[in-house]
């Protein structure tokens, strides 16, 4: 009987794979729980070349071949003038030893073999190209993978790569054709030859070392998702990294800096950017920072390929040797056409040594990371600058917070009663009062809390001034609470003994700036959820930087912004005919640019904002208003409400100070410039 030709068999190994991916893919839980996603073609092709260009940057005559996608003939005529180099260059590629260790079903494995396949081809000339092809496999190519059935795949994909231009001779077309593992695995063995893939555990099971590139997407897997709890046991037993609520990927990542060759070695993974800022990616940062070189970050969190994951990957590229004055390179690919080059895209540069000044190591990928850098250069966290800074969260405990529901009235029951709110009546600068508080399925309006005896202590920090913040927001949202209101869960309440009320209202004008919201998102927007909100963790935010002088005009803007946003609210509720919606919103949208600038030129002293200056220095030409309540909504001894006469005269001098302020050009002209400037 004639055997088939590898034209014929091809079609037949291709079926074979990818009903394999196809079935996987299509098995939404079981590849959620397993963190298995599998790596677009382009994406893997393009890993490799950049991770090649990186591991061999220490040979200055190779760095233009590597700067595009390597470019075989101008490496060829480079190598054949330059003898010295093309032994070296020779003897490196032939002993190159590359691990995938989560390889799946081979498509870095694959991606790689064809990179080292043109490399080889300059070095033996006249070698047919299937002895070429066997050499990489069984010399240089090494995999691992945990799944059985994944492990045989990768192995068929290089066989297929293998005879792709001859026959293969044991391919009898009825052994392989349908996925049935044992013919499969019968069929391999057939092929004789020496796969350097095993099936194993690469985490407690794999034992290598001098290993040159590690290359791969290894499995994201969240903590509580790591259901075998004798496995997750031996991974916190050996790793550093397994530090809190640890994933899985971290793992890998440690594991392969073991594995590396020392001064060398280079890793690139496709994996998710969470770690580069959650507190439980403490260890593997500070092991990244002590013992690589961190050379790229690039997020590819945008493509479309990414839109349904929850990972938001990026591919983190580093060389296992000391750290000595280098730069992380931070990039964006928002398209797949961003891959067809390696250097056609923004870079901004992050000098490594300067992430020790930043909180917890984080590693900021965003666009303000120069603006994050100076900052945190020139100003101390919040913790540090705030003395008895307490900030409180689900102050009736972390459990069984709902069975307060019982001191929920609608009535006032004493003088030490507090009012309830949900994170949805926190406003920036406002209270909604209109929104309902939804708890744990429990729907109601907001109402009074009643005085828990037991709970003084806690009553003690909230029956006090205070700023409150949403844990769930799209941006910081900060508002000021005179003590008069409590929660239960999705709040933030900051709270300082020592402050007067003037000292809470310009943190609040700081807090709900803008070039603080920047801040913030650039060292913890890679833990967003799904809609672009992030979580404004208490612990995050007491990082913050914190000037040491809080200047009294902030206080008074602060003061004017709560009570423009909350007469806004009121007039959206309930029209005035003698107070214009829009005249409320042109006020409020110059004060609020008014701080944004002013808040701005406290961070970063711009030296010709002379005008800007005065007023951060000078509130003469800003009121100190009263602040109050709107409406008579509760009965409470702090909860005061506005005479007519009061909210009249708050607005005439909020009028006359926006009259003498918008009416300096230079003023207007240095706030507009403030709020447009780049870092």
């Amino acid at each position: 009987m004639k055997m088939p030709s590898s034209k014929s068999s091809i079609p037949i190994l291709e079926n074979i794979i990818n009903k394999f991916e196809n079935e996987i893919v299509t098995e939404k839980k079981n590849n959620k729980d397993r963190g298995v996603v599998y790596t677009p073609q382009p994406i893997a092709d393009f890993m490799v070349l950049n991770i090649f260009r990186i591991f061999f940057d220490d040979f200055l005559e190779l760095r233009k071949v590597f700067q595009t996608n390597c470019d075989y003939t101008s490496l060829k005529q480079l190598l054949a003038k330059n003898k010295s180099l093309k032994d070296r260059f020779e003897t490196k590629i032939r002993n190159i030893k590359i691990l995938d260790p989560a390889c799946g079903t081979g498509r870095f494995l694959i991606a790689i073999a064809e990179v080292l396949f043109n490399i080889n081809k300059i070095f033996e000339l006249g070698c047919p190209d299937y002895d070429i092809k066997k050499k990489i496999i069984q010399n240089n190519l090494y995999g691992i993978e945990i799944d059985k059935s994944a492990y045989l795949i990768s192995k068929l994909r290089l066989i297929m790569w293998l005879y792709s231009d001859v026959e293969a001779p044991f391919l009898d077309g009825c052994a392989c054709t349908n996925s049935n593992l044992d013919e499969i695995e019968n069929y391999i063995i057939k092929i004789n030859l020496n796969f350097n893939i095993v099936n194993l555990d690469y985490l407690l099971e794999f034992d290598s070392t001098d290993i040159d590139i590690i290359i791969g997407n290894p499995p994201y897997v969240e903590n509580k998702k790591i259901l075998d709890l004798e496995f997750k046991k031996k991974i916190k037993k050996k790793f550093e990294s397994a530090y809190r609520l640890f994933d899985l990927s971290i793992i890998f990542i440690e594991k392969s800096i073991e594995l590396l060759k020392k001064g060398v070695g280079c890793l690139s993974f496709l994996t998710t950017n969470k770690f580069l800022s959650a507190d439980y990616g403490l260890k593997i940062r500070e092991m990244l920072l002590r013992d690589t070189e961190l050379k790229e970050i690039i997020n590819v969190s945008s493509l479309p390929i990414f839109q349904k994951t929850a990972a938001y990957p990026i591919i983190i590229s580093f060389k296992k040797r000391t750290n000595t004055g280098n730069a992380i390179l931070i990039k964006k690919f928002e398209s797949m056409k961003d891959f067809k080059y390696l250097q056609n895209e923004k870079i901004t540069e992050l000098p490594q040594d300067s992430i020790k000044n930043l909180p917890s190591s984080v590693i900021p990928i965003s666009p303000d990371i120069n603006l994050v850098n100076f900052l945190y250069t020139n100003f101390k966290p919040m913790i540090q600058v705030i003395k008895g800074l307490k900030i409180i969260y689900r102050p009736f405990g972390f459990i069984k917070w709902a069975e307060h529901f019982k001191n929920i009235s609608k009535n006032k029951t004493s003088n030490k009663d507090l009012i309830l709110i949900g994170t949805g009546n926190v406003g920036k600068y406002y209270i909604d009062f209109k929104k309902r508080i939804k708890i744990a399925k429990v729907n109601h309006e907001i109402s009074y809390f009643s005085f828990q005896s037991e709970q003084k202590e806690v009553w003690d920090n909230l029956n006090s001034e205070k700023i409150i913040f949403r844990e769930i927001a799209k941006e910081i949202t900060c508002v000021y609470d005179p003590g008069i209101y409590v929660n239960l869960t999705g709040l933030y309440f900051l709270r300082v003994p020592s402050f007067k009320t003037n000292d809470y209202f310009c943190l609040l004008a700081i807090m709900n700036s803008d070039i603080i919201n920047s801040v913030f998102k650039a060292l913890y927007g890679t833990l967003h959820m799904s809609g672009g909100y992030l979580r404004y963790n208490g612990s995050f935010i007491k990082k913050l930087p914190m000037p040491e002088i809080f200047p009294t005009s902030l206080s008074y803007l602060g003061k004017i912004i709560q009570f423009l946003s909350q007469l806004r609210f009121e007039i959206l509720q309930e029209p005035n005919d003698e107070i214009q919606l829009l005249e409320i919103e042109k006020l409020l949208n110059f004060y609020q640019s008014l701080t944004n600038s002013l808040v701005a030129q406290l961070y970063l002293q711009f030296e010709p904002y002379d005008e800007l200056n005065k007023l951060l220095n000078s509130p003469n030409s800003i009121p100190n208003i009263k602040i109050k309540n709107f409406k008579c909504r509760f009965d409470l001894p702090k909860y005061f409400t506005y005479l007519k006469g009061e909210l009249k005269e708050n607005l005439n001098q909020i009028n006359n100070s926006f009259n003498y302020l918008y009416g300096n050009s230079k003023l207007v002209d240095q706030i507009n410039k403030c709020l447009v400037y780049k870092f």
